[in-house]
């Protein structure tokens, strides 16, 4: 989500800690989408949480939060280009190991082909002299395995994936590179898998947990002032639009 220009000027203006009634009232917002723009900002920011003796709800933000969603906002947008390159160095890394195998047995096979013709015509030489014949050379095929030029196209990785999960085979490439490094990282769809763990403790409990529920499923809980107000819940209540 976005941050509201608008909650961001009434953050400020109110003096960086507020609530959601002030910020909807100054802002002329929806309380809940006021609600929202404010999980969303504090998430963002590192915005704290502070429940007052009657049991109102404040937010409190740092006064150079807007330099903090800028960098982050710099930051993210170096992260998702460096995630496009290495998408393609990785490809490239992948394929070089299968291509300097089949580098290395083509040339292989070129040298021993060179070794067997000049022994078979120093034989023919021999032969011319004694009457006798020559012999005869064969050359194994080697068989690369299914589509292998189709391997080298860039987009080949998304291409076959659909029919590599029917067929469940690997193509020689990808062979190499499993057999030596294995099938990839086997965390790349932590965050999915960690909201949904988090999505059905919050079903069973119908909808209302305590933030102890919770933490055991968060890698990072804080320390000191941010783990004691709890601002570890503050991406949940983002994601599945919850309410302190």
């Amino acid at each position: 989500m976005a941050p509201n220009p608008a909650i961001m000027q009434a953050v400020e203006q109110l003096g960086y800690r507020v609530t959601v009634g002030d910020v909807a009232s100054l802002a002329g917002l929806n309380v809940n989408l006021a609600q929202q723009g404010l999980l969303a900002l504090a998430t963002d920011t590192g915005g704290h949480l502070q429940v007052a003796e009657s049991g109102e709800i404040a937010y409190l933000f740092p006064k150079n939060f807007r330099t903090t969603l800028r960098n982050k906002f710099w930051r993210l947008r170096l992260r998702e280009w460096w995630q496009k390159v290495w998408k393609v160095l990785f490809y490239l890394i992948r394929i070089s190991f299968g291509v300097i195998l089949l580098v290395s047995i083509a040339l292989i096979a070129i040298s021993i082909y060179i070794i067997l013709t000049s022994m078979n015509r120093d034989g023919d030489s021999r032969g011319d002299r004694s009457g006798s014949g020559g012999g005869t050379i064969y050359m194994p095929y080697f068989w690369i395995g299914p589509d292998w030029f189709w391997v080298f196209y860039p987009d080949y990785d998304t291409r076959y994936q659909q029919r590599r999960r029917e067929a469940r085979e690997l193509n020689f490439f990808e062979a190499i590179f499993s057999f030596l490094f294995g099938d990839g990282n086997p965390n790349a769809n932590l965050e999915d898998k960690r909201f949904s763990i988090i999505a059905a403790v919050i079903r069973n409990n119908r909808g209302a947990v305590v933030a102890e529920q919770i933490a055991p499923y968060l890698d990072d809980i804080g320390e000191g002032y941010a783990k004691e107000y709890e601002d570890y819940m503050l991406p949940v209540l983002t994601r599945f639009n919850g309410q302190p």
